[in-house]
């Protein structure tokens, strides 16, 4: 089963890899920030290669990337040269394939009857098809969220001290592939403990001990990225990105979600307002981010909670909505007005103008057939939900699974995108599985109506 599903779900992703290759060359490949992606690459690659690099400069550059996947993708460039980006998506898709086998493994440590539903639901997902297809991080990064939440429901089952280390292991190369992964590893651990003790009436001891272990080794992980950063910047962050995430994405959108007012002016206003108060370049990357955070927070205050709260409720709605489909360069590359440049008087207007008045007839058919297929999935997905509830004794993986795909919806806020629904597929396909086994088992035919 575990060679079957690896292989099946291989093929279709260098099937489509190798296709968008043929059809489109490098930009079928990539997407705006793949360009960048690919270019540090090289030049970290040329870097390793003239043996320039020493201590912490092996993290690469401060503000990019995360340590992890700028690795992976310099020993692409390594590797396959000017070729780099077809050599990089194919070794995604050999890693998008590895993840469906975790889903396997994650569906079978509920109920070997879901195993394969759920491991078919993944091979067969657009999501992580089309995205394995594109040269990011987030491929790698589901593959090792996919492994810390097998790891954390094997520890609800078992809590024992491999499960343990794994988990850390898992959630700190997540973490040094993308530092959304974080935040998180304080909410696990805080759930595996409290978790733990109500299922198994183990001593609080007892599991707190194995998860301080799962703490060590996730801060491990993570020591040399933070040195680095006190060290050299005097700043106890991951990344310098979360102010410019703050000012010049989530602000222009909780405003759009207040008054109407078009993301492209608020960007501008936002960016001008920065170089109003700070004219001199700070010079360190964290100071920057800084700066840009203290504008935004003023900004939100002025907002208001329930602006807030109405533009992350529309972007969850649109991340658990949109199909993957049109991130897909030929569907992406169509022109049309994009849905950020959409004029509405209120998001509802603004989705609504982008659905049935696009100025592309092609690109609204295949949106609207899209949607209709993850309006499907979605309610296979809760089916599922509902069964496992109905069976009993799952509820502290369902809990599990809830926390993790809130928390990323959180994060990601009214940012908008199928990019951003990535790191929760894992639970969605086994769930999707346990949905189309109910279905199945429910609409099987009887011995007397099997055909003779």
């Amino acid at each position: 089963m575990l060679l079957k599903i690896f292989f099946a779900a291989l093929a279709i992703r260098w099937v489509y890899d190798i296709s968008m290759f043929a059809l489109l060359g490098d930009p079928g490949l990539q997407t705006v920030d793949s360009t960048s992606y690919l270019q540090q690459a090289h030049d970290f690659a040329t870097e390793i290669s003239a043996g320039s690099l020493h201590g912490l400069q092996w993290l690469g550059a401060v503000g990019q990337a995360m340590p992890l996947f700028q690795w992976l993708i310099a020993l692409c460039a390594m590797a396959f040269g000017r070729y780099t980006p077809i050599g990089y998506v194919l070794v995604q898709g050999a890693i998008d394939a590895g993840t469906c086998v975790l889903i396997l493994g994650l569906a079978r440590s509920l109920n070997e009857r879901f195993a394969a539903p759920a491991a078919l639901a993944a091979v067969f997902n657009p999501t992580q098809i089309v995205m394995s297809g594109l040269a990011l991080a987030d491929t790698p990064f589901l593959f090792l969220c996919t492994l810390f939440l097998l790891a954390a429901v094997c520890f609800l089952r078992d809590p024992t001290w491999r499960w343990a280390a794994t988990i850390g292991l898992a959630l700190g190369a997540a973490t040094m592939t993308r530092s959304l992964a974080a935040p998180f590893a304080a909410i696990l651990l805080i759930f595996l403990l409290i978790a733990g003790t109500r299922q198994k009436k183990m001593p609080i001891g007892y599991l707190f001990a194995k998860l301080s272990a799962t703490a060590a080794v996730f801060l491990l992980c993570l020591a040399p990225l933070l040195w680095r950063n006190v060290s050299q910047f005097g700043a106890w962050s991951l990344t310098p990105q979360g102010g410019v995430h703050l000012a010049l994405w989530i602000v222009p959108l909780v405003k759009e979600a207040k008054d109407g007012t078009p993301w492209e002016r608020s960007y501008d206003d936002m960016q001008r307002r920065v170089r109003d108060r700070y004219p001199a370049p700070a010079g360190n990357p964290f100071e920057e981010s800084r700066r840009y955070q203290v504008i935004a927070r003023e900004q939100l205050g002025t907002l208001g909670s329930r602006a807030i709260a109405k533009a992350w409720l529309v972007g969850a709605t649109i991340n658990m909505a949109t199909p993957a489909v049109i991130l897909s360069p030929p569907v992406s590359q169509l022109p049309r007005t994009g849905f950020y440049g959409t004029p509405g008087t209120s998001p509802l207007n603004k989705i609504a103008n982008f659905l049935l008045h696009s100025d592309n007839a092609t690109y609204t058919w295949i949106l609207l057939a899209g949607i209709a297929g993850v309006a499907t999935m979605r309610a296979i997905q809760l089916i599922g939900i509902v069964q496992l509830l109905r069976l009993g004794g799952y509820l502290p993986i369902l809990c599990l699974f809830g926390l993790w795909v809130a928390y990323v919806l959180a994060v990601n806020g009214p940012v908008a995108s199928p990019k951003y629904r990535l790191p929760i597929e894992a639970p969605l396909a086994v769930l999707s599985g346990v949905g189309l086994r109910t279905l199945a088992t429910r609409y099987k035919p009887s011995p007397m109506q099997e055909p003779a």
